[in-house]
């Protein structure tokens, strides 16, 4: 005969919502997981962008000259 077969309906019972609690844990910390991934999307985006402004900035001769400022 299996343990299975010989456990108490209170350990059951224990035993469900001891899963129940942690599948709720689990929901909430992938909703966490979710958020950082949007915010680490916008983060992304927004370096991205700060990347393509210092290559126009060090394209743009015109506004900044990187060559012959101190000549």
């Amino acid at each position: 005969m299996s343990d299975t077969a010989n456990i108490t309906q209170e350990r059951a019972a224990n035993r469900f919502h001891q899963v129940s609690r942690i599948e709720r844990e689990l929901q909430a910390k992938l909703g966490e997981v979710a958020a950082c991934q949007a915010h680490l999307k916008e983060l992304k985006e927004e370096a991205d962008g700060l990347a393509l402004r210092m290559r126009a900035a060090a394209r743009d001769e015109g506004e900044l000259p990187l060559f012959g400022m101190f000549d």
